[in-house]
Parts: structure tokens; sequence; C-alpha cells
């Protein structure tokens, strides 16, 4: 359930970033990006086997994006989204 808010939640932030502030994404990487940035966040708020959980699914998220991201725009695209 966390996962699912987590998505929306960076959809959410990304559509706003798009019709405020006028800022393009370059990639659908940087949403599943933000939203591993917002599960790690949340992890530092929860306590053991949940944070964790947490912790180890953001990661694993993380990893999984830059490495489908590597692939499509070449190997060192993952830099340009975390910088």
């Amino acid at each position: 359930m966390i996962g699912l808010a987590a998505f929306c939640w960076a959809i959410w932030k990304t559509r706003n970033n798009i019709c405020f502030e006028k800022k393009l994404i370059s990639s659908p990487t940087e949403i599943v990006c933000l939203a591993s940035s917002f599960l790690n966040y949340w992890a530092g708020l929860q306590a053991g086997q949940s944070k964790e959980e947490l912790e180890r699914g953001a990661a694993t998220l993380l990893k999984t994006a830059l490495h489908f991201h590597a692939q499509a725009y070449g190997d060192d695209a993952g830099l340009v989204l975390l910088r």
C-alpha cells in the first residue's frame, strides 16, 4: 500500500511541476526515482521490520529503474537522473 502511495505522490508531484513550473521530464524513469526517494524518506518514519522492508523495496526499485534507463538511454544516463 505504501508503494502505491509513493507512486501516486510521485506522479502528482511531477504533474504539478509540469503544469505550474513548466518543467519537463526527460524520461519516465524520473518518476520511478522520485517514488523510490519517497519510500526511503517514509522508511525513516517507520520502525523495525517495516523500515527494513521499505528500504529494501526502495533500493530494488531504484536499481531496476536505473538498469532499464541505462539500457534505453546509454550506460551513463543513470548518473544524470541522480544529479
